[in-house]
This record gives structure tokens, sequence and C-alpha cells, in this order.
């Protein structure tokens, strides 16, 4: 059986060919090399996808936001490619609109909040060019704060940009920023936020996976979290199966947490064990969940539902 739709809260697929080239005469979201391409998913599928600018620790100031301007031009130029197929959604009611359609649905986000170039009106910026969620860090430090490969929190600029984002209604994602980081969110958050894609670190150590309290934290703030499919997030020996993920899915469960769980399967940007490392392949877990024992409405929520209330309710 399939589920009633599929959402995917985090890929890399728009900037991979940044350090992966195309197949010739293919494009950047429609290459069957990739773990993401348009044509591999079956058609009538409710397909939401959110497509990343992943913006490089290494990129700061006028080149991060020059890179974020030409990733953001692909972008445009690959939906309009593929309009009969997908359509650039930035609202609930641009969501519901596609869907009855009968195309896919591409939501535009970044990972890196470099891509602001330390610059409070460039939240405003992003949001224009149709930016709805924003990873404020990657591994490493930026402007806003620190990623999980570094000890600093949130900066001032950072708690600023947080402001910014829930007024101008772009979602704030954690994934990425450490542990004093997240802590520091806390403090200032006054609207739910997401972890796009992250897993719980009590079944892999991995610190770039959430500990229990900030599971807890974000379900009671009903905030969202993506599952990560990269084999190391998803095990501490690096395998990364469904068996995996199931295993993590369980732990979420177990915290009451299951309300916020969806995917965010980190496509075109990590190692993916094979059971998992094509777009359509997502739709198999359904199944896969329904087998080993998860009820069909829990594993309909993990693959659509809890996602499309979230953004129901925060994509306006």
């Amino acid at each position: 059986m399939f589920p009633t739709g599929l959402i995917d809260l985090h890929c890399d697929t728009l900037t991979r060919e940044n350090w992966t080239a195309h197949t010739p005469g293919c494009g950047a979201l429609d290459d069957p090399a990739f773990h993401i391409a348009i044509r591999k998913m079956p058609p009538g599928v409710r397909w939401v996808q959110c497509f990343a600018i992943f913006v490089p620790d290494d990129l700061r100031g006028e080149e991060a936001a020059a890179f974020f301007d030409r990733s953001r031009t692909v972008f445009q130029q690959q939906m309009e490619a593929h309009r009969d197929r997908i359509a650039p959604c930035q609202t609930f009611s641009d969501l519901e609109r596609t869907a009855g359609e009968g195309r896919f649905s591409a939501v535009l986000t970044v990972e890196g909040g470099a891509a602001l170039a330390g610059r409070l009106e460039r939240v405003q910026t992003l949001r224009d060019a149709g930016v709805r969620m924003l990873t404020l860090t990657w591994n490493g430090p930026n402007e806003l704060g620190s990623g999980h490969d570094t000890a600093g929190g949130l900066t001032a600029f950072g708690r600023e940009a947080v402001g910014e984002m829930e007024r101008l209604g772009m979602i704030v994602d954690v994934s990425h920023l450490n542990d004093r980081g997240f802590e520091d969110l806390l403090a200032v958050a006054k609207k739910p936020f997401a972890a796009s894609h992250s897993n719980a670190r009590a079944v892999c150590g991995h610190r770039r996976n959430l500990p229990d309290p900030f599971i807890r934290e974000l379900a009671a703030r009903g905030g969202l979290i993506g599952l990560n499919y990269a084999r190391t997030f998803l095990s501490d020996e690096g395998r990364g199966s469904l068996d995996d993920l199931y295993r993590h899915i369980c732990h979420f469960l177990e915290l009451d947490a299951g309300s916020c769980l969806a995917l965010g399967s980190d496509f075109d940007g990590t190692d993916i064990h094979p059971d998992l490392d094509s777009v359509e392949k997502s739709l198999a877990i359904y199944d896969y969940l329904t087998r080993r024992g998860i009820p069909a409405d829990t594993a309909e929520g993990i693959l659509f539902a809890n996602a499309w209330r979230f953004f129901q309710a925060w994509l306006q």
C-alpha cells in the first residue's frame, strides 16, 4: 500500500552539482543518478519535497549571498523546466492547489545561516525569494551560531535573526545546531520550530542527533522532526538500514513524540543504505512499518500527515 502522500523536509539535490557532475542532458532535479529525480516518483503521489540551498561553511558575507542567489536561480530554472510535474510552493494553499492539479510540490529552504551574510534585512530578502525554512548552522560556526563541530551557542545576531524569522513566518530549523545553541534557542523561540533532518542520540550516539530532553521539548512545543537516512546518523556501526530507521522511530514513539515525527532524508547530501537510497523507496517505509506492528495512522503521520498539519499551521 501507499500512504496518502509523502513529505520530505530536507534534501541537498539542488546544490549537489557543486560536488557531483550531472548526467549529460539532465537538470539538477531530474538526474536519475541522484537520490532524487522527479521522474522516479510515481504519478499520483501527493509529494512535497523541501529543496535546500546548502551554503558551505567556508562562504561568508557577499560570497555566501551570491551563492544563494545563484542556487535560487537554478531552482527557478528547474521549476520552469519541469512545470508540468512540479511547482514551487510557499503557502499551504499552494500545496493544496498543486496537489489538486496532480503536480508535485517543491518548498525552497536554506541550510546554513551564512546565507544571511550577517545582515538582518536579508531575512526579508530570503523570505521574498520564497525561502520558508532556514537551518541556522551547518557543522561549523557562522554569524548566527555554532554547528555541532564547534562549542559556541547562538550569537546576539542569531537571537535577533530567530525573532525576525518568526515575525516573517520563516520556520527555524535546528538540525546541525549544537547543544548549547539549542538551549539558547529555547530561551528565545516563541513559535514551534523544526529539526528537519535529525535522529535520536539515544539510539545512535552521533552528536548531530537529538538527545531525549531536546526531543521532548520539540514535541511539547508542537515542532517537527525529520528522520535522517544518513548511515552514520542511523547506526553507530554505520549500517543505516530500514531496521535502524525503525529503531529510531520506536524510540521517538516511546518519548511520546510520534505526532511531531516526519521524514528528512538528507538525499543527495550523504551516504545512504540501499534500503533507502532513492526517493521512491521512501514510499515503501509505510508498508515496512505496518508490517513491523506500527499502527497505520502512525505510519501515515510519519510519511505525510504530521508535516502536512504543521505546514497547514505555519506556511501562511
